[in-house]
């Protein structure tokens, strides 16, 4: 248990630390976005590149992992779409909004830097594989379903093929996976000098990833919906983990480190994307808003349970 307070603490107290520090006006949200920017960007990529370049095809192989998480988030989000109908805060455009708060959990800036500091740099191939798809696949499935609802007719399946590839084609994690990749093909590994570079980046990404946290938290409201977000709650940090955890241990075949580090990345709240969705389309805002500021902090009691429990072999 001790371990996992050494891990749980400093990582909830960065976030806290970042929060005050925007609450006091210390730093501003351009800021804060500026540090998330340099995480999602840079200072994770170049973990990325690192981790793939000097990874063997062996361990790369990424179906198992994506059926098993991937899995879970659908059903999952099928569950959200039903209860949200029952909810009048969740209910607008089927359910939308309320299943990319099911769906997208916070890997980038708690998941990762939460995993990456209790077990080391082995979490570097699951967060990458997850993280290369995890966006452009639920921004897509968001809007396809907003679109379903609203419209009769079905979605412009032109226009959100264009979409999806517009957004995987510029995202950095996307491409900083795929240059690792063909790095390691070319068989030259990686001289000291960038490898070194590489590596003070990629240790840049977890405090900075947990104090972006925090400043982005002073931003959202608790305020109205309280049934919405603790439906929203319930539902991605306990069924969503459960999901992926009978899915990754009993139907696909998962590794076992990735199969545990894919249920505490599914245990994670709900993240900020979600939120930018709701607000973009003006839908289940404040229900959104209440999940990823109070999840956020919940989140330091369940992540700590799921740790304890890999760490003595229960899971």
């Amino acid at each position: 248990m001790n371990s996992v307070l050494t891990t749980v603490l400093p990582v909830f107290g960065l976030i806290v630390l970042g929060y005050l520090f925007a609450k006091a006006k210390v730093i501003d949200a351009a800021a804060g976005r500026g540090l998330a920017l340099f995480v999602f960007n840079v200072a994770i990529p170049a973990f990325l590149f690192r981790t793939m370049a000097t990874l063997s095809s062996a361990e790369a192989a990424p179906w198992g992992l994506w059926a098993a998480f991937f899995g879970g988030l659908a059903i999952a989000w099928v569950v959200a779409a039903l209860v949200a109908r029952r909810i009048a805060s969740l209910k607008v455009s089927g359910g939308a909004a309320a299943a990319m708060a099911t769906g997208f959990g916070n890997v980038g800036l708690l998941g990762g830097p939460l995993a990456m500091a209790h077990f080391g740099e082995g979490v570097g191939v699951p967060l990458g594989l997850i993280l290369s798809v995890h966006a452009p696949i639920l921004w897509t499935a968001a809007t396809l379903h907003r679109e379903m609802a609203r419209n009769a007719g079905g979605p412009n399946w032109a226009s959100v093929g264009r979409e999806l590839l517009k957004n995987l084609g510029t995202n950095a994690i996307v491409l900083a996976l795929i240059a690792g990749a063909l790095w390691r093909v070319t068989g030259l590994g990686l001289h000291p000098i960038p490898d070194k570079t590489l590596a003070m980046l990629g240790d840049a990404s977890v405090p900075t990833a947990l104090f972006a946290l925090g400043v982005s938290l002073s931003a959202y409201s608790l305020k109205g919906a309280w049934d919405g977000m603790f439906a929203l709650i319930g539902l991605k940090m306990f069924l969503v983990p459960l999901l992926v955890y009978v899915l990754s241990h009993f139907v696909f075949q998962v590794p076992a480190f990735w199969a545990r580090i894919a249920v505490l990345f599914a245990a994670m709240p709900t993240g900020a994307n979600a939120f930018l969705f709701a607000q973009k389309n003006d839908e289940a805002v404040p229900a959104v808003s209440g999940a990823v500021a109070l999840g956020t902090g919940l989140a330091a009691l369940t992540a700590s349970v799921l740790l304890y429990l890999i760490d003595t072999g229960w899971m």
